[in-house]
């Protein structure tokens, strides 16, 4: 009796299917390098208007990218974390001073910070 239970839940366990993030060809580790590569991008300071339109730019496509393989993961919450810091370097490519650009660039910064926190903290959720 102990062996068919046992050998019906090495079954289960064998057919069960891995959640979005473990399986193969998701993309987790591509869009944790896109927020590592903004990361970067965003803590460069700018040195003036249109570098730092620049700087944005890259971030905002990085962020973007992050967050397409996010949530081709499973990674709901970080990947809109990921997209609402996306949407604030955008902005800031639209600034018209270098003190309005770095002020967005910092909110950018910091909503990055909190994705890439609950990823270190929650993983995949």
């Amino acid at each position: 009796m102990r062996w068919a239970v046992a050998s019906l839940a090495l079954l289960l366990m064998l057919a069960a299917t891995p959640c979005s993030a473990q399986r193969g060809g998701c993309g987790l580790g591509l869009g944790l390098a896109a927020l590592a590569e903004a990361e970067h991008l965003l803590a460069a300071p700018s040195p003036g208007l249109e570098a730092g339109r620049d700087q944005a730019a890259q971030a905002s496509a990085q962020l973007h990218e992050a967050r397409l393989s996010l949530q081709g993961c499973g990674c709901r919450r970080v990947a809109e974390q990921a997209g609402e810091a996306a949407g604030l370097a955008e902005q800031a490519r639209s600034q018209a001073s270098v003190a309005d650009l770095r002020r967005s660039l910092d909110r950018a910064r910091f909503s990055l910070r909190l994705a890439r926190e609950r990823a270190g903290r929650d993983g995949c959720s």
